[in-house]
Parts: structure tokens; C-alpha cells; sequence
């Protein structure tokens, strides 16, 4: 039962992973997609003599979250490498990788929360 268990253990381990790696895809294309559509959009209008929207707030707001996805990216690699060393070495360490981990989180929730909220505001300034 002992191997069945170890066995399912990481299998979920490895299914975290790569969920994990397809979040930040999204992340990262959902915020830089809408960054480069943005400049697009606003391209072709201004190429028509039209007035453009003021989409300086959209476009931080997209920015914020391709940094912060990024950022998360970078805290992620770091967890990893954290664990890594940590099985490396059986005693107690004095920080462990929670602290990274809970960062990564945070982080990418931002880029998230980043990407609707600039969606929203883009929607809101096309008139």
C-alpha cells in the first residue's frame, strides 16, 4: 500500500508541475497578447486621423501583469530549487521554501487579477 501511495504521490506531484507551467503560458500570453493587441488597436486608430482612447491604464495594467507572471516565474524556479537542496540535506534548515512558494502565489495571482483588470479598463474606454 506503501508504494501505491508513493506512486500517487508523485504522479500528483508531477501533474502540479505542469499545470503550474501551462498557468504561466497564460498568464504570460494573456497579458502580453493584450499589450501587443493594445498597441495594434491603437496604431490603426491613430492611423486614421480618429481620436484614440486613453488606454495608458489598460496598458500598465497589462505590463504589471506580464512582470508580475515573471517575478512568480523566477519565485517558482527558486521554490524548486529551494525543495531540491532541502532534500539534499536531511537537518533542518533555518528558512525553507514557504516563504517562496507563498511568493510565487501571490505573484501570480496579481498577474491574474492584472489581466482582468486591464481587460475591464479597456473595455470601459472604447467608446
Amino acid at each position: 500500500m506503501a508504494e501505491v501511495m508513493k506512486e500517487h504521490w508523485l504522479e500528483t506531484y508531477k501533474s502540479l508541475i505542469t499545470i503550474s507551467i501551462e498557468s504561466f503560458k497564460f498568464s504570460a500570453l494573456a497579458n502580453g497578447g493584450a499589450a501587443v493587441a493594445l498597441l495594434a488597436y491603437l496604431g490603426n486608430v491613430a492611423g486614421k486621423s480618429v481620436p484614440t482612447p486613453d488606454m495608458r491604464y489598460p496598458m500598465l495594467a497589462f505590463l504589471l501583469g506580464l512582470t508580475a507572471c515573471g517575478f512568480s516565474m523566477l519565485f517558482a524556479y527558486l521554490t524548486q530549487l529551494k525543495l531540491l537542496n532541502e532534500i539534499g540535506r536531511p537537518e533542518k534548515l533555518p528558512l525553507t521554501h514557504a516563504w517562496l512558494l507563498r511568493s510565487a502565489i501571490v505573484l501570480f495571482a496579481f498577474s491574474i487579477i492584472a489581466f482582468g483588470v486591464g481587460s475591464w479598463q479597456a473595455v470601459i474606454r472604447f467608446h
